[in-house]
């Protein structure tokens, strides 16, 4: 039930709720940046929107860590910090290109829950049980999966 979910800036896992009238933008309920979910004041959360979310905060910080990895291997042959700004966009860079590639192809009207992000978030959302049984990227074999 929607009554045991706090209307305030919580914890909940490892996402920090933070309610505001800006973020997010248009018609979506929640925006996901690493954990940090910006809800618009007005909405109710509910455990599946909170479970789809989590999975986002999953994939997000696995790729992260991942360009983390890259970036100070490639900083120590490069002698450069400049890798690691370039991971901490990698998370979001991803998933525009993945929107931007089911741009491309049919059916035309659906290229958001079409990445391979939100079908493994979709797919999943309903099992509460998921996140504690989920391999490290998951997400990439929604990128094959029929559609």
């Amino acid at each position: 039930s929607n009554s045991n979910i706090p209307r305030g800036n919580i914890r909940l896992g490892i996402m920090l709720i933070i309610r505001n009238k800006i973020l997010p933008i248009g018609s979506f309920v929640c925006m996901n940046i690493l954990g940090l979910l910006f809800v618009r004041e007005e909405v109710v959360l509910d455990e599946v929107i909170l479970n789809h979310e989590a999975i986002h905060t999953d994939q997000q910080r696995e790729i992260l860590l991942l360009s983390l990895a890259v970036a100070t291997a490639l900083s120590n042959i490069y002698a450069t910090w400049w890798w690691m700004l370039l991971a901490l966009v990698m998370p979001f860079a991803l998933y525009v290109l993945a929107w931007l590639i089911e741009l491309l192809l049919p059916p035309y009207g659906t290229a958001y829950k079409d990445s391979p992000f939100e079908r493994e978030a979709y797919a999943n959302q309903h099992n509460p049980n998921y996140l504690a049984t989920r391999p490290l990227f998951a997400w990439w074999r929604y990128m094959l999966k029929n559609r």
